[in-house]
């Protein structure tokens, strides 16, 4: 655990900052300003024991060979916990200008978890995408950094420097790189792109990267991107033009992502009273990925993800919005087979290919993309109206159309105290076990932020 004396002082910092707090500091055009957030999260579910898991997996052969993997008699122990887990995040950030041209941003988290924190399901989750060793686990206290009830943590959430010229904009450091046009998803967008389902939908993880931008006339420019890692294979690299014809938004890209080449675009406009969207990419995968039910590894074939979206606001009451949308996912992971079901597609076979062993899949299984689905067709219907000037509610519902499963997902928002907002919602799910949502557990969620 790295400066763990100034993590301290800098968490203390942020709960204890004034809720007046803004402007800190100015000269001319020189300015400092001062802001933060202090969210909770609840969730309760269903997950899988970390322990009891293992110990059906170590006395059953089958979970150790990729041959038999799919009949592992430990899948049948999956979603019998009852989970309950709470995330605190306390936000501090920090924005400065020092002159017309010049500016800087630095948005510093320290987050504690508590609760059932040794699930399966944790252990399957996704590895951060940085170049920057610039997040860490606390340790003060006795504290256990994988400790199965409560963990501490504090990361850089933002940290960039900013360049504004004529025509040239140039950003560097940890940033959110937002591409695609879609609501529900951005099959273009391999930088930062978050699920329909996320419960915290507006954190978007960072990315360590340069971002060059040159600007024609209004909204035409071209842009340039280089985003390593210290891992070279999951580098991301790419160009994209973005520009407006005949009222129409475009953009095209194309890039490394992964070691796989990407190509796609996006179009955006407006008839009648609807806004219309199409999303598309084309990738061709490099690396070699080895499927748990075949003999040998093999590249992923070419394929195509693609986003078609309407939306508009009836004027209905105070109006209700609606949104439809359709995912094509060319790279759909399937759904699996035996005790494993919709959890075998997450494996792969891995170690000599006389008696291969399970692991997680790696990068190399989504080829960049960050739209990771089971099924190759998906659908979104999404309503929202607000109930009163503070009250909002909204229905989320998902259908895959290969597995014929579906997620229902309302929940209500209310922002009528000054300076809070709260949330609370649920997630639903019916279909058979081999299908994109049936084998989810339902999710019972709250969210309470104080803005200072």
């Amino acid at each position: 655990m790295k400066f763990a004396g100034l993590a301290f002082a800098l968490a203390w910092a942020a709960v204890a900052a004034p809720a007046s707090a803004r402007e800190v500091w100015r000269s001319g055009d020189r300015v400092v300003e001062l802001s933060g957030s202090l969210r909770e999260v609840l969730t309760a579910t269903n997950g899988t024991d970390t322990d009891d898991f293992a110990v059906a997996s170590a006395g059953d052969p089958a979970c150790q060979s990729a041959a038999r993997f799919a009949d592992c008699a430990a899948f049948a122990r999956v979603g019998d916990k009852n989970v309950w887990q709470s995330l605190t995040r306390a936000r501090i950030a920090l924005d400065a200008r020092a002159s017309p041209r010049w500016s800087a941003s630095l948005v510093y988290d320290h987050e504690w978890r508590a609760g059932t924190l040794d699930t399966f399901e944790n252990e399957l989750g996704g590895e951060a995408n940085s170049l920057l060793d610039l997040e860490d686990e606390i340790e003060l206290f006795g504290l256990d950094p994988h400790g199965d009830h409560f963990r501490w943590q504090h990361r850089l959430y933002r940290g960039y420097v900013r360049y504004e010229g004529a025509h040239l904009q140039v950003t560097a450091g940890r940033q959110r790189l937002a591409w695609g046009v879609g609501r529900l998803w951005n099959p273009a967008d391999r930088l930062s792109a978050v699920g329909p389902l996320a419960i915290e939908g507006d954190e978007f993880a960072g990315i360590d990267a340069i971002d060059a931008r040159w600007s024609f006339t209004g909204s035409n420019y071209v842009q340039a991107v280089a985003a390593p890692n210290d891992r070279a294979c999951d580098g991301r690299y790419a160009l994209r033009v973005h520009g407006v014809a005949f009222d129409t938004d475009f953009s095209l890209l194309a890039g490394s992502f992964q070691r796989a080449l990407a190509i796609g675009g996006d179009l955006s406009g407006n008839f009648g009273g609807a806004a219309w969207r199409v999303e598309a990419i084309w990738t061709d995968p490099t690396r070699d990925v080895w499927f748990i039910d075949e003999p040998a590894a093999r590249e992923l074939p070419r394929f195509w993800q693609a986003v078609l979206s309407v939306d508009g606001t009836l004027d209905i009451g105070p109006g209700i919005y609606l949104l439809a949308e359709h995912l094509y996912d060319g790279n759909a992971l399937g759904f699996g087979h035996g005790l494993a079901g919709p959890l075998l597609p997450l494996f792969g076979a891995t170690g000599d290919a006389l008696m291969p062993e399970p692991a997680p899949h790696g990068g190399e299984r989504y080829a960049g993309t960050r739209v990771v689905s089971l099924a190759k067709h998906t659908s979104g219907v999404q309503v929202s109206a607000d109930v009163t000037a503070a009250l909002r509610a909204d229905l989320l519902v998902l259908y895959d159309w290969n597995g014929a499963s579906a997620a229902f997902a309302p929940g209500v928002s209310y922002t009528g105290w000054n300076a809070i907002e709260l949330r609370f919602g649920v997630q639903l799910f019916a279909g058979g076990a081999r299908s994109q949502f049936g084998s989810q557990p339902a999710i019972a969620f709250a969210i309470v932020e104080w803005f200072y």
